[in-house]
């Protein structure tokens, strides 16, 4: 799944556009990514999608849903998510990530990048969760959590391990310097 790559491009041309042009209009940004589109996805065959995949694999389906976020504001200037829930989600991401990292290259006895393999209490929790989160009207948080178990299922991304669906280190470094800023 190369969509979470390809929006990535998306994000940094719109944000290209508004450094270049701030008063761009919607019609500029949508020309913008019509644009850009023959060189980025699919049918280039060195295009820097495929390219950056091979490097670094698919994005999580976390930050592929903050990247949605992230064009629709560069290209309507409204928020998709709210505040809140944003700082909840990114919070979250810090904190599973300072204690899953650390755990899953081997300090410690608990590895909990195995949890991620067909464990059914994980994939309870993150369920429970997800009903957590929804009933807190936190909606995009809920939403972001049940596709991810639901992409798990189906096997949309190259692995097989739920944390890679929930968690990848790009959306740790982004939520960790956009925290402390």
């Amino acid at each position: 799944m190369t969509l979470g790559l390809t929006l990535f491009f998306y994000w940094l041309s719109l944000a290209w556009v508004r450094l270049v042009r701030l008063d761009a209009s919607i019609k500029v940004n949508v020309a913008t990514l019509f644009i850009i589109s023959p060189f980025v996805v699919y049918p280039f065959v060195y295009s820097p999608v495929w390219w950056l995949r091979g490097l670094t694999g698919d994005l999580s389906l976390t930050t592929t849903v903050l990247l949605v976020a992230a064009v629709y504001v560069k290209l309507f200037d409204k928020k998709l998510i709210a505040t809140k829930e944003r700082k909840l989600m990114l919070w979250s991401v810090v904190g599973f990530g300072v204690v899953f990292y650390p755990l899953a290259l081997g300090v410690g006895q608990l590895d909990p990048y195995v949890w991620g393999y067909a464990n059914v209490y994980m994939l309870g929790m993150v369920l429970g969760l997800s009903l957590l989160l929804f009933l807190r009207q936190y909606y995009v948080f809920a939403t972001t959590l049940l596709l991810a178990v639901l992409a798990w299922n189906v096997g949309l991304l190259q692995s097989v391990n739920l944390w890679d669906y929930l968690l990848d280190p790009f959306i740790f470094f982004y939520a960790l310097l956009r925290l402390l800023r």
